[in-house]
C-alpha cells in the first residue's frame, strides 16, 4: 500500500468519520488525481475493513466477511451491564457538562477509555471536537441518554444545580490542594 493511501485510512480509522475527497486532499496536502489513486489502492486491500465511498464521502466500515463476528461481539457487549465506571463517566457527563476523557480521568480517579468506548458504542454518550484542543474531544450526552432517563435536558435531572455546584467544588479543592503540593516539592 502506498503512504498516500495509508494517511487515508489513518485519518479516516482516526476521525472515526466520513470525510468528501476535497476534504483529504486538503488535509493531506495532495491533488485530487493523488487521492482518487490512493483510494483505488484502499479499496482493493484485502483487511478487516473496507472503504465505503457514497459518491461525496468515505468512510471505514467492517469488511462483509467480518460483520457477523463483530455483531456478535456487539451484541455481547450490550447485554452487559454498564457498571458502577458507566454510572460514574455518566454522572460526571450528565451533571459538568461536556467533558475531555482527562478530565473524565480526574473526576473518577482512573482511566476511562473502555467505559467511553462503551459508553459512545451503546450510543450514551457522544464524541464532538473540543473547540480548545483539537488533540482532544469532548463527551456530551446523547438525546437517546436523556430519553431513557426520562428528562429533556440535563439540567433537569434531580438536584441538578446543588450536584453541579457539589462537584465543582470539590474539583476545585483537589485542584488547589495538588497545586500546593507542587508547590512544595
Amino acid at each position: 500500500m502506498n503512504t498516500l493511501a495509508i494517511k487515508i485510512q489513518a485519518l479516516l480509522f482516526a476521525l472515526g468519520r466520513p470525510l468528501s475527497r476535497k476534504n483529504l486532499a486538503k488535509m493531506l496536502g495532495a491533488s485530487a488525481s493523488d487521492i482518487d489513486e490512493a483510494l483505488a489502492t484502499l479499496q482493493q486491500a484485502q483487511s478487516g475493513i473496507v472503504l465505503v465511498d457514497d459518491g461525496a464521502n468515505l468512510e471505514l466500515r467492517v469488511a462483509p466477511e467480518a460483520a457477523a463476528e463483530v455483531e456478535r461481539a456487539r451484541k455481547e457487549e450490550y447485554s452487559r451491564e454498564i457498571g458502577k465506571a458507566g454510572f460514574e463517566a455518566l454522572a460526571a457527563i450528565l451533571y459538568r457538562g461536556s467533558l475531555s476523557r482527562s478530565d473524565i480521568d480526574f473526576i473518577r480517579g482512573v482511566n476511562s477509555s473502555q467505559t467511553l468506548r462503551t459508553l459512545t458504542m451503546r450510543g450514551l454518550v457522544r464524541r464532538t471536537p473540543n473547540p480548545k484542543d483539537e488533540r482532544q474531544y469532548l463527551y456530551e450526552p446523547t438525546t437517546e441518554l436523556l430519553a431513557q432517563l426520562g428528562v429533556t435536558h440535563p439540567s433537569h435531572l434531580p438536584q441538578f444545580d446543588d450536584v453541579r455546584a457539589k462537584l465543582k467544588a470539590l474539583e476545585d479543592a483537589y485542584r488547589a490542594k495538588e497545586v500546593e503540593q507542587e508547590s512544595h516539592e
